[in-house]
């Protein structure tokens, strides 16, 4: 099947890989690899198993509810489209339901982003049903058993994409990259304080041009949204804070986050209590092509200097930090192939795990997704192995 026309780079934390601390950065890594969880790991399961072309999953969890997205494609040859289907375990991942298509449209739907809060669940994607792109919103109330009719939360932002998706308690946050009148590339934050039943008006994030890739991130009442901006050919990580009921001229932006003579890249947020972490890729110069990461532990007021992972093959790694451990997926060629790969370590990378190659098959492997639920780290990802794309899934169970 063809691959849909939208490519989407991820790059999140990859902080436990690495045995290598920038100087000045006042961190210190102890190059410890534990024992590997391999044992642990549960045979791969594809939740698919169908001849269409199943591409950009994410994966969500309640307590033992794990909950998936992708975008299918759908129509006989010649018309092909593709739609957003959902499908959900409530065992832990042991078995998983039928799916279900949540646009059912004759749009082009893709990018779809995934929230979960108790019994709630919030899905975003980008869809072109109404001749122009949207962003569209549906929600489940009732852990997945039934969704709300998909709602246009992008109101008169022009061709948006790049969607991102977060939420906390009854917040939800929606950001996205749009084009502006006057600039290029311009941000906007929509945010819901009522559990997605209404979304304020637009905000936009930052006031210069060539400014994309939003990723965000909620913890509290607080949320985080890190961005990439052009200046003169070399790239900036900004971010700001925010609170709930803040409104735009009460938000702090801090200045750029990668370090002078280290370029930025697409960008990362993610934060568990007081603990922020934003990481990126740089591609200049040749000689500092790595994975960075730079941390906060006082809520993002301020971070250390950027620290480069070791790994200079890494792409498409997404991660979650959940009671100071940090887990990791990624995608990586070490091997000769792209495959994906996982570890676990505390907030400060001075006590990692073996990482384990859990594709590991002879197919393309990638976009790689990851949540972790009462008793198990759970991974999907989208591969070829069968000759077209499929979305599997592994289990990792914790240990005692």
């Amino acid at each position: 099947m063809k691959a849909p026309p939208y490519q989407v780079l991820i790059v999140t934390l990859l902080i436990i890989v690495s045995s290598t601390i920038a100087q000045g950065s006042g961190a210190e890594t102890e190059q410890i690899q534990k024992i590997s969880e391999k044992s642990n790991l549960s045979e791969t399961n594809n939740l698919t198993q169908n001849d269409n072309d199943s591409v950009y999953p994410q994966i969500s969890s309640s307590s033992d509810n794990i909950y998936i997205v992708w975008q299918e494609s759908v129509g006989s040859y010649g018309t092909t489209n593709y739609d957003i289907f959902f499908k959900k375990s409530n065992d832990n991942g042991d078995n998983f339901g039928s799916p279900i298509n949540l646009s059912d449209n004759a749009g082009f739907s893709e990018h779809p982003q995934i929230a979960s809060v108790g019994n709630l669940i919030y899905v975003v994607w980008v869809d072109d049903s109404s001749g122009e792109r949207e962003i569209m919103f549906s929600k489940s109330s009732d852990s997945g058993k039934t969704f709300s009719n998909s709602i246009v939360i992008s109101r008169n932002s022009m061709s948006p994409y790049h969607v991102e998706l977060a939420a906390e308690g009854q917040n939800v946050y929606v950001v996205w990259n749009s084009f502006g009148m006057e600039t290029s590339n311009i941000i906007l934050l929509s945010k819901s304080n009522d559990a997605g039943k209404t979304f304020g008006e637009l905000t936009e994030i930052g006031v210069g041009d060539m400014e994309t890739y939003p990723k965000i991130a909620a913890n509290a009442d607080e949320y985080y949204i890190t961005w990439d901006r052009s200046e003169n050919k070399a790239t900036e990580i900004l971010l700001i804070k925010g609170h709930k009921d803040f409104k735009m001229d009460n938000i702090t932006q801090l200045g750029k986050l990668n370090n002078d003579g280290i370029d930025g890249g697409e960008s990362q947020v993610a934060v568990d209590a007081d603990h922020v972490i934003v990481s990126w890729a740089s591609n200049i110069p040749v000689d500092k092509k790595y994975v960075y990461i730079s941390s906060s532990m006082n809520k993002g007021n301020s971070f250390t200097n950027n620290i480069p992972l070791s790994s200079t093959n890494s792409s498409n790694v997404e991660n979650i930090l959940i009671d100071d451990n940090l887990y990791v997926v990624w995608q990586d060629n070490i091997d000769g192939n792209q495959e994906i790969f996982y570890t676990k370590s505390n907030t400060n990378g001075t006590s990692i795990y073996k990482s384990i190659n859990v594709s590991n098959n002879i197919g393309i492997s990638e976009c790689p997704s990851i949540t972790v639920s009462t008793s198990g780290i759970h991974m999907i990802w989208e591969d070829d192995t069968t000759g077209n794309h499929d979305v599997l899934y592994k289990r990792l169970d914790k240990m005692a």
